[in-house]
């Protein structure tokens, strides 16, 4: 039990470095809540690679559909559950975008509490909104992925649930990157 502890004390010095970097306020907030909506989708698709590996009914025969010019597309050359755990890596590189915008949105503006003051608001422009935006949009894909867990032991098809978890993260994907040419403008000025 004593290992246990000391183990968890090792642990405090990151927090404390991470206050540091992103702060206590609302960019630390937004960064908090991205990261636990890439940490759901992590624990779905790996709960769904796993499920594979004992039952192969949640693969969709739709998997190697063609196209009308013969060829196949990249969604329905891959198997669904592929797609949902490709996800993972996407939503990894993600996690450096959202922590280098917040660490920089708190160097620049740091804000410690949960409102965005009106001369900080005139600065950082729309990037609280699209950070907020793009955890939801994880959330929305962690939802999808939860769909084809569900949906895959029961003999359905879970191709547009693994279209559905590709949108959502390429909808997060153009938010930040939205947040980020805002925030270059800021850092250029």
């Amino acid at each position: 039990m004593k290992r246990f502890f000391s183990g968890l004390r090792r642990k405090a010095p990151t927090a404390v470095k991470d206050d540091d970097r992103f702060g206590t306020g609302l960019w630390r907030h937004n960064r908090d809540r991205f990261i636990r909506a890439v940490d759901r989708y992590y624990t779905t698709a790996v709960a769904l690679h796993e499920a594979r590996g004992t039952d192969d009914s949640t693969t969709s025969s739709a998997a190697s559909a063609d196209t009308s010019d013969g060829g196949d597309t990249a969604a329905s050359a891959k198997d669904p559950i592929d797609v949902i755990v490709d996800g993972t890596h996407r939503l990894n590189a993600l996690v450096d975008v959202v922590d280098d915008l917040t660490a920089t949105l708190h160097a620049r503006c740091p804000v410690t509490g949960q409102v965005v003051p009106g001369p900080t608001r005139q600065v950082v422009g729309d990037v609280p909104e699209l950070l907020t935006k793009a955890s939801s949009k994880v959330g929305e894909a962690v939802l999808a992925a939860s769909m084809a867990r569900s949906n895959g032991p029961a003999g359905r098809s879970i191709g547009s649930s693994a279209e559905a978890t590709a949108r959502f993260i390429s909808d997060a994907e153009e938010l930040l990157g939205r947040a980020q040419e805002i925030l270059a403008r800021v850092e250029s000025s």
